[in-house]
């Protein structure tokens, strides 16, 4: 009997199978790669690299029914624009891939069906399928939909499978382990040889982040690793009974920054200048010491990872977002450990998000706190507020907090599980004390390795730093953790804002990073934000979950109040880069280096991964379904991509549509007056279309509209930009 393909597609798949397979003329199962789930039919994309030659694509292709079959078949794919047909051996019924270069005289439009055909020839069983094709040109989107198409068939490919029993019940599963695989050597180094299970959350986010989802449609051939991966993935999570978390101090009352300069390293503020406290209204923990028991389900139980690389703070986070990224809470996991297997996704998550609540560090010494006197600010004593370490309640990183900031971000907004308001609370103390606010210029002969570049994050204080989690990867993990806190941009008068407002925090942390953003990546992760995947994927996921003060607002232009950072492109604001989409000169733009999008097309290998754009090795087998998510330009789920409208002088109005998103119960529309932004909700809907027949509107005018899709009351991304003309 031949073996079902995934337990996700079973019932689909087994009426294809209904005809033995030693019957003549069987029909066998062949399935091609669709670049949009939802629509078997729109096309991948190719583009000219020169007049006379086209990228070279990879069509992506399984045939299921072939598995555990020992009849022998051969494959023939013909491209459908008058080349030779190709046709080799099955060797892997998993990878009947090939590549090809479509003519670029063809033109941009140009429309080829691929079709790819199996036969077995022991019983002369056939089974086609087709994949479509397009040309368009050779621009940024372009490249983008190559590259993810590549980097994704390139985790197919590098997929172990297998099954196990459960229960009585065969589970299919398998997973990614990058020991079983060729190690790149760099310098005679090792690199790509972790074998941690976390790896697993990371690759199937990648594929959910693209639209592949683990319950179909069952012409989806990712769909099989998809629900493969999230199996393997309840093996790496354990469970341990609730424990207490205890914080010792009052988060409102040591969270200060000083009305002119800035405290001194014990805590002082300049003669003359008061406190500027941060977070006033904090009240979770206003007499301690306050002892609190997370458990929102009431289970008696938290979850974690353990997954072999016995850093459960830094992968517990991917597992969370990878499970919001099924955006079916109501699933449960069919394998893991008691207290795992059998629970609903929601449960799962929850529990984690109890685990690191209660794995939050209370014991703060800040020199704020009057139970720790003789104490200095931000000094590297891994105690200085509410951060994560590598254990629970051990003290501060932010290299590790980051990821629980992730986690915990993904719990409530893909979700709807609230973050204990301690949690935060005591992070936005850690966020404070971390921020190096001591040197406003940089005095060393290294300034990039030195705690001296005002507005940066240190590695564990704002004085403290660290080769492998330099200032490239600490700055934007605390922005991230800002996102957690709403804590985002405020006023500033060189952005046009009458005055200043007393919290600078993100501002400043936005400024260092965008001040450095362009610098040369031929100079390492150390000196350059963009030679850094680590970093540049918290740099993305801060971006996009800009939150201040709890309203999701994704930023596209990193702006910085320095002066002639970013010259060159009239296009966008002064003072500011488009983030993702800038192209320099070299790439036909105008901006002064390139994005974080052109730069990860650079990057990628020939193979379609990526690697080696890190400072320590063992993160780089993460890097590859990495650049995959930062390219899809979202962190949790597929969003909204074609918001499109039309404005009608008759109202004046617009009207606005785009395609429905999975698990969405409703859409915020958004609009702006300002290329970029901030928007300002206009409306809700349930529908895939919105007239917008609000006040403002103006003959004449251009406005920028987006739509951030609703899970119950709660935005879980944003779409495109439509921009449209009231004429």
């Amino acid at each position: 009997m031949t073996k079902p393909f995934s337990s996700g597609v079973l019932m689909t798949l087994s009426t294809i199978f209904v005809l033995h397979p030693m019957m003549y003329g069987a029909v066998l199962t062949v399935l091609t790669v669709p670049w949009d789930p939802t629509n078997p039919l729109s096309p991948h994309t190719t583009y000219p690299i020169n007049p006379s030659a086209e990228v070279k694509i990879v069509l992506g292709a399984t045939v299921p029914s072939a598995v555990g079959s020992a009849d022998s078949y051969t494959v023939t794919w013909s491209f459908g624009d008058g080349s030779s047909n190709v046709t080799f051996p099955l060797t892997n019924p998993y990878d009947i891939s090939t590549t090809h270069q479509y003519p670029a005289s063809a033109g941009t439009g140009t429309a080829w069906t691929a079709t790819v055909t199996v036969m077995d020839t022991n019983t002369g069983a056939t089974g086609t399928a087709n994949y479509y094709v397009t040309q368009a040109k050779n621009v940024l989107s372009s490249r983008v939909n190559v590259a993810i198409d590549s980097g994704l068939w390139y985790m197919h490919q590098t997929m172990w499978r297998s099954s196990t029993v459960v229960g009585g019940n065969t589970v299919q599963w398998g997973g990614w382990d990058t020991q079983i695989h060729p190690c790149n050597l760099v310098n005679g180094q090792a690199y790509d040889c972790a074998s941690y299970g976390v790896v697993n959350a990371e690759n199937v986010q990648a594929f959910e982040v693209s639209g592949h989802s683990a319950t179909g449609p069952a012409t989806d051939p990712y769909a099989d690793d998809v629900a493969r991966g999230l199996a393997r993935m309840f093996a790496s999570l354990a469970s341990q009974p609730n424990n207490n978390q205890k914080y010792l101090y009052d988060p409102a009352a040591v969270n200060y920054g000083c009305s002119t300069g800035y405290p001194d390293t014990n805590g002082n503020c300049p003669a003359g200048a008061t406190k500027i406290f941060y977070n006033p209204g904090a009240t979770s923990c206003t007499s301690p010491p306050c002892n609190f028991i997370f458990d929102g389900n009431s289970n008696s139980q938290m979850i974690f990872s353990n997954d072999g690389s016995g850093e459960t703070i830094y992968t517990t986070g991917p597992f969370m977002d990878a499970l919001v990224g099924t955006g079916t809470p109501n699933a449960t996991a069919p394998t893991g450990v008691a207290g795992v297997q059998g629970q609903t996704y929601k449960n799962i998550v929850q529990d984690m998000l109890d685990w690191y609540s209660s794995c939050q560090y209370g014991n703060d010494v800040d020199p704020g706190n009057p139970a720790f006197p003789g104490q200095t600010r931000g000094a590297g004593n891994s105690a200085s507020g509410g951060g994560w370490l590598y254990g629970c309640q051990q003290g501060d990183d932010n290299s590790t907090s980051q990821w629980a900031a992730i986690g915990l971000i993904g719990a409530s907004r893909g979700f709807g599980i609230p973050v204990p308001p301690a949690v935060k609370d005591f992070n936005n103390v850690w966020v404070t004390n971390a921020q190096d606010v001591q040197h406003p210029t940089p005095t060393g002969p290294d300034p990039f390795l030195i705690g001296d570049d005002f507005g940066s994050f240190g590695y564990r204080g704002s004085l403290y730093y660290s080769n492998a989690w330099g200032p490239f990867a600490t700055t934007p993990s605390a922005m991230v953790q800002m996102s957690l806190d709403g804590i985002g941009r405020t006023d500033n008068t060189v952005f046009g804002a009458g005055s200043n407002a007393p919290d600078q925090r993100f501002n400043n942390a936005e400024t260092f990073y965008a001040d450095n953003f362009c610098n040369n990546p031929g100079n390492g992760a150390n000196y350059a934000p963009r030679a850094y995947t680590y970093g540049m994927f918290s740099f993305t996921k801060a971006m996009l979950l800009h939150d201040p003060g709890g309203v999701l607002n994704p930023i596209q232009y990193l702006r910085t109040q320095t002066p002639n950072v970013f010259t060159g492109n009239p296009n966008v604001p002064p003072n500011s880069i488009d983030w993702y989409a800038a192209q320099s000169a070299a790439n036909g733009g105008q901006d002064a280096c390139d994005g974080v999008a052109q730069t990860l097309v650079g990057l990628q290998q020939s193979d379609g991964h990526w690697t080696g754009n890190d400072y320590y090795y063992l993160q780089m087998p993460f890097e590859t379904a990495w650049s995959i998510i930062m390219l899809k330009k979202t962190v949790f789920v597929s969003c909204v991509n074609n918001l499109a409208g039309r404005g009608s002088a008759s109202g004046p109005l617009t009207n606005l549509s785009w395609s429905a998103q999975t698990n969405a119960t409703g859409y915020a529309v958004l609009r702006s007056s300002q290329n970029g932004g901030p928007y300002s909700q206009v409306g809700t809907t349930n529908l895939t279309s919105y007239r917008d027949t609000n006040s403002g509107l103006v003959d004449g005018n251009t406005y920028y509209y987006v739509v951030q899709p609703l899970q119950g009351t709660t935005e879980v991304c944003q779409s495109n930009q439509a921009t449209i003309l009231v004429p």
